[in-house]
């Protein structure tokens, strides 16, 4: 069954076990980007020929949001340590409307550095900013709350 993107969050710790909401964000980069394609062909095919390489990326995850100074001083705080970040995506809405993740629709984890890039400004717009996570580990989707094969 298709699902939206609402409720997908940017999740956070400091030793990979508890996790918690970073801040929110706007958009996601592509999760488990697609696999780079390794040639291999010989003199003797008749066409190019090809094996799956390493998952690319741009050098990091840019996550964007709303510019907060908040935000800026949560990435600053980091230091640029090596930590766990994760996307959840899936959540409960709670009574008083606030959103608990849940990761339901699935969770995608890794480590990394992040720091911060404030976006450009125009006339009569919102001020936003990227949080770029440049990755130390592969990312992976969690496999230990899915609950159907």
């Amino acid at each position: 069954m298709p699902t939206i993107s609402y409720a997908t969050f940017l999740m956070h710790s400091s030793d990979g076990s508890t996790y918690s909401k970073f801040c929110p964000i706007k958009s996601t980069p592509a999760l488990m980007a697609q696999k780079e394609a390794v040639e291999v062909t010989t003199l003797e095919d008749s066409g190019r020929t090809y094996i799956p390489g390493i998952r690319q990326n741009d050098g990091s995850y840019t996550f964007n949001a709303n510019y907060e100074l908040s935000y800026v001083q949560a990435v600053e705080a980091l230091n640029e340590a090596d930590t766990y970040w994760a996307v959840y995506l899936g959540g409960t809405e709670q009574l008083d409307g606030t959103v608990s993740p849940t990761g339901q629709y699935g969770i995608y984890k890794f480590k990394g550095r992040a720091s911060y890039s404030v976006s450009e400004m125009s006339v009569n717009g919102v001020r936003e900013m990227g949080i770029n996570i440049m990755p130390s580990q592969s990312m992976y989707r969690d496999k230990t709350n899915d609950t159907t094969l």
